[in-house]
């Protein structure tokens, strides 16, 4: 279903939708539609680039009452993440993270200030499938490093626009983040460890996210067979 790269660090692959791209669409309370989330993979030589395109928006009563936008691009070298560049905007607050690869471990500057990261750090994107074994992760927004614990909860059947698939259900269990910020995100792979789900909560609703039946690109950057 993929196309495999190698990550020598920890025997996996890199599992990529065979169009290159991959498109959810966001709900919140299981059907009200808030916006999407897209990513797109390019080759360069031996690198892997993802692009990434996060805009969600919540109205009531024709009022914008929550948006949400965030671009990200990562460039991965020999299994590890050597750049990355993301900026966000979190309902009117501004977030940024710039990050690149140094000769002890990755050097981050951003919104959560200047550091080095361990070089094998894997960033809050989700697509790759070693995240379900990480301690640490980067988290792609404030550009912080947060604590993680990882429950695998097993074989479950996720319905998605693609149709009912059989996955692996992980839950990310975050040991290290603010008052009011999600702690668990659950996230679901398939047999191949593509990325093709994903839940948490917000502020007491339920966010989901549901595979589309065709993957669109990005815009270019400035146990139930149930859905969850």
């Amino acid at each position: 279903m993929g196309l495999g790269f190698l990550l020598p660090r920890r025997s996996a692959a890199f599992t990529l939708p065979e169009t290159d791209t991959l498109s959810f669409s966001v709900f919140r309370k299981n059907d009200s539609p808030m916006g999407y989330h897209r990513l797109r993979f390019l080759r360069d030589g031996d690198r892997l680039i993802m692009e990434k395109e996060i805009n969600l928006e919540v109205s009531l009563a024709f009022v914008t009452a929550y948006s949400y936008r965030h671009h990200n691009r990562e460039v991965w070298q020999g299994g590890r993440l050597v750049e990355i560049e993301t900026r966000t905007n979190d309902d009117g607050d501004d977030y940024w993270l710039r990050a690149k690869a140094g000769p002890d471990g990755l050097m981050v500057d951003g919104s959560g200030g200047s550091y080095v990261a361990p070089a094998d750090i894997i960033p809050t994107s989700y697509w790759n499938s070693a995240i379900t074994s990480a301690t640490q992760l980067l988290d792609t927004q404030r550009g912080l490093i947060m604590d993680v614990r990882m429950e695998d909860k097993g074989a479950v059947m996720l319905e998605t626009e693609a149709g009912t698939l059989r996955t692996r259900q992980h839950t990310i269990n975050i040991l290290t983040n603010p008052p009011g910020r999600t702690n668990q995100i659950d996230l679901w792979y398939d047999d191949t460890s593509q990325w093709v789900g994903l839940a948490f909560e917000a502020k007491g609703q339920k966010i989901t996210y549901v595979m589309d039946s065709r993957a669109i690109p990005p815009e270019p950057a400035p146990q139930s067979a149930a859905r969850l």
